[in-house]
């Protein structure tokens, strides 16, 4: 049995909203029975999180301030490229040093996130180790505190919801798991 699928109808984008960070294009959808939908995508540059590693293995979280939740919360170092042409390594090599005063001679690319269907970025994740201080002021509005933390520890949070970041509890917990396996290859 033979089935004619009909394509979707897409008009072109227009950008409604471009602010500091994000912009929102919208663009209408027309659909096989002719119904017509307006569709918003956001986007922004990409951005990237580092899973640093002190010398005594202790996965470096930090802990910040959030306005969203009016006190600190405990986070890996992350921000986004500030360029188009910074890639993600050098990015990542930036907002470590930035955020913890550190930089790592080695370095392994983990995990990418792509983009969702609305949300127009991709997120890199990067482990690094054999930190040493690198201090580059970075644009933190409050201060940031190193909380060293066993990778074991740290998944637990993450499952706790004390590290409230999903995307970040995720490849905590995914790490820790890849790690207990003897499966990370680093």
């Amino acid at each position: 049995m033979s089935r004619k699928v009909r394509k979707l109808k897409y008009g072109p984008f227009k950008k409604v909203y471009s602010g500091i960070i994000f912009e929102i294009d919208q663009r209408p959808v027309r659909y096989p029975d002719g119904t017509r939908k307006i569709f918003e995508y956001c986007s922004r540059n990409d951005s990237v999180v580092i899973m640093p590693f002190d010398d005594r293995g202790r996965l470096l979280l930090i802990r910040e301030f959030r306005h969203r939740h009016g006190g600190n919360v405990l986070f890996l170092p992350a921000g986004r490229r500030d360029k188009k042409h910074e890639s993600p390594l050098k990015a990542a090599h930036r907002e470590l040093r930035e955020e913890t005063g550190f930089d790592a001679k080695i370095w392994k690319h983990f995990h990418t996130k792509f983009p969702t269907e609305n949300l127009l970025w991709t997120a890199h994740v990067f482990l690094a180790k054999n930190l040493f201080p690198a201090l580059l002021v970075g644009d933190e509005d409050f201060p940031i505190k190193l909380v060293p933390t066993s990778i074991k520890k740290a998944a637990q949070l993450a499952l706790d919801g004390k590290i409230e970041n999903e995307f970040l509890a995720y490849n905590i917990i995914r790490l820790e798991y890849l790690m207990r396996r003897g499966r990370l290859g680093w």
